[in-house]
Parts: C-alpha cells; structure tokens; sequence
C-alpha cells in the first residue's frame, strides 16, 4: 500500500514546479540590485546578499567562497512538546555563478574601526 502520490503521477510534477519556481523567485534580483563581481570582494569582510542558507556571508578569499551561519530547529521525540533542539553550523557557500555557487553579494557591511 502506498501513502501519498508516486513521483511519476501529473500532481507530483507540478509540484516539483512549483518548488523550482519558488527556489529560483528567492535567488532573484530586485530593481536596481546588482551582484559585486568576486574581484571587487574583500578578504575577510561581510556582505549582505541572497544565499541558500544565510543573507549574511563572510568572504575568504583563500578558500574563494562565503562562511554563513545557519540555523536548523529540530524536534527531539523524547521531549516534544518541549522546546526543539537549535543546531548552528558553520557553512561554506561558494559566489554564484552562471555554472554554480549559491551566495550573490549585494552589499559590504559596513565595519566600524
């Protein structure tokens, strides 16, 4: 017995769509925004931007790519309906390209010296 739609039935595409679509609206640009091209990007400093796990990157020049903080609730069985367990983590995203990559920086935060 089967739960749920197969994968190959006409509502499971659509909303594979759907989820596409969505993914895609998320990393658009609004009017007037424009992505720093990665040889204007400095060593070690934050930028606003659009990523799939964080809006907030810290570019490594080294390592060419963004760090981002990411934040993940997760239930704990054990203790529901208790508070969920929060995990951070410590991700890498690499500059958005035509061919990859997830973070496009839009604006260097500015630092306080």
């Amino acid at each position: 017995m089967h739960v749920g739609r197969h994968a190959d039935k006409p509502a499971a595409s659509a909303k594979r769509l759907a989820v596409r679509r969505e993914a895609l609206r998320h990393y658009e640009l609004k009017p007037g925004q424009a992505v720093i091209p990665m040889e204007k990007l400095k060593d070690g400093r934050w930028y606003l931007g659009t990523g799939r796990n964080s809006d907030l990157g810290r570019w490594d020049a080294e390592a060419r790519c963004f760090w981002v903080i990411s934040f993940a609730n997760f239930s704990d069985p054990a203790r529901y309906p208790k508070s969920s367990i929060r995990i951070v983590r410590l991700k890498q995203e690499d500059y958005f390209t035509s061919s990859g990559g997830t973070f496009k920086p839009l604006e260097l935060v500015p630092c306080r010296h």
